[in-house]
C-alpha cells in the first residue's frame, strides 16, 4: 500500500468534511482561498465572492479510486469550473502517519493521468502578475493561497536580496505538455531573477476530477 496526497478545492465545505468522516481520514487540513486580491484576480481564480475551501488530506491509494468516485457522485467538483480534486504520490511517509491505514482494504488506482500540480511561490501581491503570465503562456486558472515563511522574523538578507516572509502561493493544475511553457514564462518574467522573486516547481499528478480534457 501506498500514500497519497488529495487535494480538493471547492466550495462544499460540509460535503469535504462529511468525506474525511466517511472515510475515517485521520490527517486533514482545510484551508481557504485568500479574498484580499483585486477583483481582478478573484475573477480568474475562481474565488469571485466566496472563498474557496482547499481540503488536503493524506489517503491509502487502495481506496483512492472510492474517494474519487465519492466525490464525482457527491459533490458538483465533476461539472467544470465548480472546484477540482486530484490526487499527489508521496514517496515516502512515518510509521505513525502509515498506521492508522494498515487494515484498509480497497482496489488500488493504476490509472495515470497527463496532469502536474504547478507551485509557484511569491513575495504578498504578486498573485495577479504571475497569474496573467501563466495564462499567457497557456495556464486556464489557479487558486491562490496565503503562505508565510518561517524561522525569520522579519525581512531578511538573502544573496542580497530582500525577502518577505508574506507570501502568495499559487496552484495551477496544467497537462504536460503545456508544463513547460508555463514554467518557463513564470520563471523568466516573474522568477528569482527579477523585482518578483518568485520560485516555481512542479509535481506529477494522478487521479483528476472537474479538469476539463
Amino acid at each position: 500500500m501506498n500514500l497519497k496526497l488529495l487535494f480538493v478545492i471547492s466550495n462544499e465545505e460540509t460535503k469535504l468534511i462529511s468525506l474525511t468522516e466517511k472515510y475515517e481520514l485521520p490527517f486533514n487540513t482545510l484551508m481557504h482561498g485568500d479574498g484580499t486580491a483585486s477583483q481582478g484576480i478573484l475573477d480568474f481564480l475562481g474565488l469571485k465572492k466566496t472563498k474557496k475551501n482547499i481540503l488536503l488530506s493524506i489517503i491509502p491509494d487502495v481506496i483512492e479510486k472510492e474517494i474519487i468516485n465519492y466525490l464525482k457522485d457527491k459533490t458538483k467538483i465533476k461539472e467544470i469550473g465548480r472546484g477540482i480534486a486530484f490526487t499527489v504520490p508521496l514517496s515516502s511517509a512515518s510509521k505513525y502517519v502509515m498506521e492508522p491505514f494498515k487494515n484498509v482494504k480497497g482496489e488500488r488506482n493504476m490509472e495515470k493521468s497527463n496532469y502536474h500540480l504547478l507551485i509557484t511561490i511569491t513575495d504578498e501581491g504578486n498573485a495577479e502578475k504571475i497569474m496573467n503570465t501563466a495564462k499567457k503562456n497557456g495556464a486556464n486558472g489557479g487558486t491562490l493561497i496565503k503562505g508565510r515563511s518561517i524561522g525569520f522574523n522579519n525581512t531578511f538578507k538573502l544573496f542580497n536580496l530582500t525577502v518577505e516572509p508574506e507570501k502568495d502561493i499559487i496552484l495551477i493544475v496544467c497537462k504536460d505538455d503545456e508544463r513547460k511553457k508555463i514554467m518557463e514564462g513564470i520563471l523568466n518574467k516573474n522568477g528569482m531573477n527579477t523585482d518578483y522573486k518568485s520560485m516555481c516547481f512542479s509535481l506529477p499528478i494522478d487521479s483528476t476530477i472537474g479538469i476539463d480534457e
